[in-house]
């Protein structure tokens, strides 16, 4: 009854409860501010892990898009993401929660970038959009740039 689900349950719905919390909070205190930063950094981190999520279910998906074209079968649709990622840290394991909405944003891009529905530029974008979305709800004064890994290759390419 008490078991690892009820723990889980516990601390989903905290990640959730401390990103909610942020917009409240007063951003003249100097403790507000680094708990809203920390709480920023986790949704970034977050954020970039639906992308990639978003990417390999995309590719599964397409395997059975595949496979129930040639059976005649009705065909799978893109899961909903909850918004919800276990991130690892310095100091150990911790739960992320961003708004569903921008979870599926995210998702949907990655899937639609595995693809090749929407380029990098694109994406970038995109992904650009959705940070300016979770710097307003925290009320933060930290910058967040998502898709790090996607920028480098761009910018390389750019190079070349």
């Amino acid at each position: 009854m008490f078991g690892k689900k009820s723990k889980l349950e516990r601390v989903k719905a905290d990640a959730k409860a401390d990103y909610l919390k942020c917009g409240a909070l007063d951003q003249e205190d100097r403790l507000h501010r680094v708990f809203s930063a920390r709480i920023a950094q986790r949704a970034r981190l977050n954020l970039d892990k639906i992308f990639v999520q978003g990417a390999k279910a995309e590719e599964s998906r397409q395997l059975a898009l595949a496979e129930a074209l040639k059976a005649g079968k009705e065909l799978p649709p893109r899961i909903q993401h909850e918004g919800y990622n276990q991130l690892q840290g310095v100091s150990g394991s911790v739960v992320s929660w961003v708004p569903e909405e921008l979870a599926n944003r995210m998702f949907n891009l990655g899937a639609d970038y595995q693809i090749q529905e929407v380029s990098a530029h694109e994406a970038l974008l995109e992904a650009d959009k959705i940070a300016e979305c979770i710097v307003e709800e925290l009320q933060t004064t930290q910058s967040i740039q998502l898709l790090g890994l996607l920028r480098e290759d761009s910018s390389s390419e750019d190079e070349d």
